[in-house]
Formats: structure tokens, C-alpha cells, sequence
């Protein structure tokens, strides 16, 4: 197998250069990308981190302002059903149920924009109102089945004598003699209740129903659905653990525990928790829309948005910066690679790169080969700073003197120059004027001259003007009485 030649092994190691710089603004750019996309990844896992946390302390408040809902509620029931039981005890040792003495205690009761009636339900399901007036509610309350329940609170029922709309009533017995003779209630409209007590939850953001487990009735709802059983809620289960039906049979069964569900009405997630009551056989039901629940992290979800935006660009920005600087440097580094450091002029890279031009294009030039004479000598004498000085002057009057564009510095003392929009008469009254100027520093260089025309080809162009130098060198070398050095 043949070794590759000096020029091949030059011009693959160029290749891999190049190959390796023009590699680096993808490699940076993909960089760049990778960055932007950890900070992606990272932010997402934050807000997802905040979303988790978000739900967990949502479940946590809902099972405070619930429990807090129902202490509030049961309260209010208690307060009531202590006053009833004094009441129903001086009753209970009253004569006559009819006496004015009765009707003076149920008078004592202090009527309110919630409890709009009080009352005794008797045996013959008549009932006696605080005013006096008897009534039969015969058909609409029955007192056997009131009084087997004892202490109680009702379902939703009949307004009775005193009301037309639905009511909720808080029952206690009348005894006398162990036996029960009435069955004294105050009641209330839920919709007064639900007025008079808006529990806070989520800033009175969320809603809650009371819960009757025996029946499924909706006994008070803050909500704007208006529904009166639970079975009739509307609603698509999001939590997978559960499904509808679970979660309403677990209200029913008196359980405490939470469900994520998407309304039908509202077209967005909300947040359950539901608690049972102790004082009657109720449930809490409380529900906060989504929108509530993560309205506080939205601010920090924008920061981060914004943070995960403006160091996108900011990288981005930085990515583009180092692409461009790169190519910058990839460009000062190849044009250091192709300029002779000690003169200014291109070396020998760029001078074979234009050779090949050359040959393709076929354009006819003028070819100056240029020979440093007595460099070795100025060297030993004077030393290596004054035969620089002399090269960078002979390069420097090359500049001036010819286009600057085709000049090349080939060797340690040797130029080669090309000529295309200049005479043979301007070519040689421009290095009478160079020769000049050697001659008033005390230098000297050899010039041979060639010119192209169809005959050769750039090859022999180079070839012939060296040769012509080299003649040239010789007759300055007969004239000093040197031997020419080659």
C-alpha cells in the first residue's frame, strides 16, 4: 500500500480542522438546548411539586373549616335544644296543656331571624303555636312517629299553621308522669339557616351541603345548584379510587374522607371533604372549586414561568453570542493560519489555494518570483532582528508598490506576486521603483517575470518565473565575486 504523500496528509489534517470547527457551533448550540431543556424539566417538577403540595394543604384546610362549619352549625342546635329542654321541663309540670300558664312559657322563647317558630306537637296531631292557636296537622306531621325518635332534629318538612315554606325542626319531648304529652320544636327555614350561617370556607370561595345519611335529602345547601338530594348531584369522579356511587355511599354511611370530582355546572375540578355530624345523623359535605384552591400559587407559578422564560432567552441570547464568537474565532484562526506573522503578507496556504484557483479559472496573469539576496550573510553579520527588518521591508514595498491582494511569502526569503490589471511597462516600472528602494537600504532582491498564455499552465508559469530569478541571482552573486547560495 502506497503512503500518503506530505501534500495529502496536509490537506486531510486541514479537513479534520475544518470538520472540527465548523462541528463546535452545533455542538454549543445543542448545549444550549440541553440547558434550556433542564431548566424545563426542572421547572415543570417545581410546579408539579407545588401543585401536590397545593392539593395536600387544600385537603388539610377543607377538614378544618369543615369541622369548623359543623362545630358552628351543631352550636347554634345545641344552644337551641337547651333552651327547648328548659322549656319543655316547666311545661311538663304545667296542668293543662291549653292554660294560659303554657302558653306563657312558649311566649318566653326568644324568636329569631332564624328560628322563625316554636311549638308543640300532641297527640291528636294538633299543633299548638306560640300564640295560642291549636291546629290539626293531620297528614303533615305525625306525633307517634316524632316522639319515638325522642330528641331529634327533623328531616325538611311542611311549614305547618304558621308557615308555607319548608322547615327544619328541632324536636324535644314533654313529659309528664314518664309519659310523653307533647312534643315541643322550634323550626327553622334552611334557607334562613343557610343565611345566617355561610361557614367560611376558602374565603367563601367553597359550598357545603348538610346531609340527612338516613334519606340522602340535601337539609341546607350554600351552593348555587339548588339540588335537594345528594343522589342528584351532578358531577364526572376524577379521584380513580373512587367512583360516584363510593363516594355517596360513603356520605351516607357517616365516613369522613375526600374526592375530587368535575362539575357539570361549574366545567371545572372541585375539592370534597366530607365530615359527620355528632348531634344528629347528618353529614358535612364541603367542595371548593380548583380555581380557588390553587389561586394563591398562581403568583409563584408566573415567577416561575417567568424565571424559566427569561433564562430560556438569556441562554438562547448567550448560545448565539458564543456561536457567533466562535465563528469569529474559527475566522481569525484560519486567517492567522494563512498570514506570515513576520511580514503580513499571506504564506504559503493561501498561496497554493490561489494556484488551484488559477488552473480552474485559466485567467492569464503576470507571475513575479522574488529572491532576498545576501539574507544568509545579514543574518551572521548583523543578526536575525536586521534580516527581518529587511524582509518586512521588501513585503512592505511589495504592498505598496502591487496589488496587495495576490503577494505571497512562499519560503524564508522568497515572494511570489501575481499581476492581472497591470502592463508589462507599468509591471516593470513598478519594480525599477522597488529595486530603487532596496538599493537606497542596501538591499537586494532577484526578480524573474513570467507572464501566462495558452501555451503553459500555471505550473509552468511558477517555473519559469523561478527559474528567470535564479538567473538573475546568479548574475548578483557574479558581481559581488560570491558563490550563489541556492
Amino acid at each position: 500500500m502506497n503512503e500518503p504523500t506530505r501534500d495529502e496528509n496536509e490537506n486531510l489534517s486541514k479537513q479534520k480542522k475544518k470538520s472540527v470547527f465548523s462541528s463546535m457551533p452545533v455542538r454549543y448550540g445543542l448545549a444550549a438546548a440541553l440547558v434550556v431543556l433542564s431548566l424545563l424539566v426542572i421547572s415543570s417538577m417545581i410546579i408539579v411539586q407545588l401543585y401536590f403540595h397545593t392539593e395536600t394543604e387544600c385537603y388539610e384546610k377543607l377538614v378544618v373549616e369543615t369541622e369548623k362549619a359543623i362545630d358552628g352549625l351543631e352550636s347554634n342546635f345545641r344552644s337551641d335544644r337547651m333552651t327547648l329542654r328548659i322549656i319543655a321541663g316547666l311545661i311538663g309540670n304545667a296542668g293543662d296543656m291549653n292554660s294560659l300558664e303554657v302558653g306563657g312559657y312558649l311566649s318566653t322563647y326568644d324568636l329569631n331571624s332564624l328560628i322563625t317558630q316554636i311549638g308543640i306537637l300532641l297527640p291528636e296531631d294538633e299543633c299548638l303555636t306560640g300564640n295560642g292557636h291549636k291546629a290539626s296537622v293531620s297528614g303533615e306531621l305525625s306525633f307517634d312517629r316524632e316522639s319515638l325518635l325522642g330528641e331529634h332534629l327533623s328531616e325538611i318538612e311542611p311549614g305547618g299553621v304558621s308557615s308555607k315554606l319548608p322547615v327544619i325542626r328541632n324536636y324535644v319531648p314533654i313529659r309528664k308522669d314518664g309519659f310523653c304529652v307533647g312534643m315541643l320544636f322550634s323550626q327553622a327555614n334552611p334557607d334562613n339557616i343557610a343565611k345566617a350561617w355561610i361557614p367560611v370556607i376558602y374565603e367563601k370561595q367553597g359550598f357545603c351541603y348538610v346531609v340527612n345519611r338516613r334519606t340522602g335529602q340535601v337539609l341546607i345547601n350554600t351552593s348555587p345548584d339548588g339540588i335537594t338530594d345528594i343522589h342528584d348531584i351532578s358531577f364526572t369522579q376524577s379521584d380513580p379510587d373512587y367512583t360516584k356511587e363510593d363516594t355517596i355511599k360513603n356520605i351516607l354511611a357517616g365516613k369522613k374522607g375526600y374526592s375530587v370530582f368535575l362539575s357539570e355546572i361549574a366545567s371545572e375540578e372541585l375539592y370534597m371533604c366530607y365530615l359527620p355530624f355528632s348531634l344528629e345523623e347528618w353529614e358535612m359535605v364541603v367542595f371548593v372549586p380548583e380555581s380557588a384552591v390553587f389561586n394563591a400559587s398562581v403568583p409563584i407559578r408566573m415567577y416561575i414561568y417567568f424565571f424559566l422564560g427569561a433564562g430560556a432567552f438569556v441562554i438562547l441570547i448567550y448560545a448565539i453570542w458564543m456561536i457567533f464568537e466562535i465563528r469569529r474565532s474559527v475566522a481569525e484562526a484560519e486567517e492567522k493560519a494563512n498570514i506570515d506573522v513576520l511580514t503580513g503578507l499571506q504564506n504559503r496556504n493561501r498561496y497554493e489555494k490561489y494556484l488551484k484557483q488559477l488552473d480552474e479559472s485559466k485567467e492569464n496573469v503576470t507571475c513575479l518570483y522574488l529572491d532576498a539576496n545576501g539574507l544568509h550573510d545579514l543574518n551572521n553579520s548583523r543578526g536575525h532582528f536586521a534580516g527581518d527588518q529587511m524582509l518586512r521591508f521588501i513585503a512592505d514595498s511589495l504592498k505598496i508598490l502591487f496589488d496587495n491582494e495576490h503577494i505571497y511569502r512562499i519560503g524564508g526569503d522568497e515572494f511570489v506576486v501575481f499581476q492581472s490589471g497591470k502592463t508589462m511597462d507599468e509591471i516593470e516600472e513598478c519594480l525599477k521603483e522597488f529595486d530603487e528602494g532596496l538599493s537606497r537600504n542596501n538591499y537586494h532582491a532577484a526578480v524573474g517575470c513570467c507572464v501566462t498564455d495558452d501555451a503553459i499552465d500555471v505550473g509552468d508559469l511558477i517555473r519559469k518565473a523561478e527559474k528567470a530569478m535564479y538567473a538573475e541571482k546568479q548574475k548578483y552573486y557574479d558581481s559581488i565575486g560570491k558563490p550563489m547560495r541556492v
